[in-house]
């Protein structure tokens, strides 16, 4: 949910109501604890007000997880349940600290307590991720593709990288003839091969296609084989786990820069395909990151809600039996 200028006006209701509804709270709790010894409890008017308000507020946040499995039903818009997700959210923290009367209590409050607050900040946080990381995703991936199938597209990448390999450099000695080097030997050396690559176009950066591969094995281009196989190929395969010097982009730079120098300008543009083709393994390495950074709060703030749900009916059945 993105909180800028040209959402404020869908948000600013939201803020005013939830910062009303604190600050009259808050004043009500403080007039009834006007000439008593301690703040007012669980128990209390207020204090039974607050919890049962901020508990039903908590249910409702819980909701949102059976919102998003059925889509396909007509209940409200998602972008309103998320508003009233992050606003009533950030609510019940004033009224769960005034039902409490700022005390912790016994061990079952206290780990409520705790749990509500690692709720609230996890969700803060993952909000606060929401509203730079996709921007972030924007403008360091120009070329990104589906999460779950980027290393099936870089697969498919390393296997057009071997092809312009083998075209390039034509079959190795012994072992290296697999089985795209018999696909090679029964096609025409003159047929072009095509290459996944990134490329420019105006201010539009993105996926294309090269063409532009030698008719025939270009002579002394050992070095771009040695080049691949000790570089390039583990890249495309693992990425930054690799640990390669292509991962960083300056070194790669360098890298192709003095590679090309020993080839015959003829291989040059299949080192240049190479290159764009581990600038995009870059690029959907650092998508892989921002979408981890992006969704991994996740795997605290729901499971601990779920905690918080399942111990607050603990703690209704506890206080109801003992009031």
């Amino acid at each position: 949910m993105l909180i800028d200028p040209k959402t404020w006006h869908q948000h600013r209701p939201w803020v005013i109501a939830t910062g009303l509804l604190s600050v009259g709270s808050c004043a009500w709790y403080y007039s009834c604890s006007h000439g008593l010894p301690n703040w007012p409890g669980g128990s209390s008017l207020p204090g039974l007000t607050f919890g049962v308000v901020g508990g039903i507020i908590i249910l409702f946040e819980m909701l949102l997880w059976w919102r998003k499995q059925v889509r396909t039903w007509r209940i409200g818009r998602t972008q309103v349940w998320l508003r009233a997700h992050i606003w009533l959210g950030l609510l019940s923290l004033p009224l769960i600290v005034l039902h409490s009367g700022f005390q912790l209590g016994g061990q079952l409050s206290t780990i409520l307590m705790v749990l509500f607050l690692i709720v609230i900040a996890s969700g803060i946080w993952g909000l606060a991720l929401q509203q730079f990381l996709p921007r972030r995703l924007l403008d360091r991936v120009p070329a990104e593709t589906i999460y779950s199938q980027i290393e099936h597209v870089m697969g498919q990448h390393r296997e057009e990288a071997e092809r312009l390999i083998l075209a390039v450099c034509g079959p190795a000695d012994g072992a290296e003839a697999d089985s795209a080097t018999a696909t090679a030997n029964g096609e025409s050396s003159a047929v072009p091969l095509t290459i996944g690559a990134l490329r420019t176009a105006g201010s539009v950066q993105g996926k294309v296609l090269l063409t532009n591969v030698p008719s025939a094995p270009v002579p002394d281009s050992e070095p771009l084989r040695e080049f691949f196989r000790a570089e390039v190929r583990p890249y495309l395969q693992r990425g930054s786990a690799a640990g390669s010097a292509l991962q960083h982009a300056n070194r790669s730079t360098v890298l192709f820069q003095d590679l090309k120098i020993k080839l015959a300008p003829a291989a040059h543009g299949a080192l240049a395909a190479l290159e764009d083709l581990c600038a995009q393994r870059r690029q959907l390495d650092v998508q892989a990151r921002l979408h981890f950074w992006l969704h991994n709060w996740l795997w605290v703030h729901l499971p601990v809600s779920a905690a918080l749900v399942l111990l607050m009916f603990v703690h209704i059945w506890a206080a109801l039996k003992y009031w």
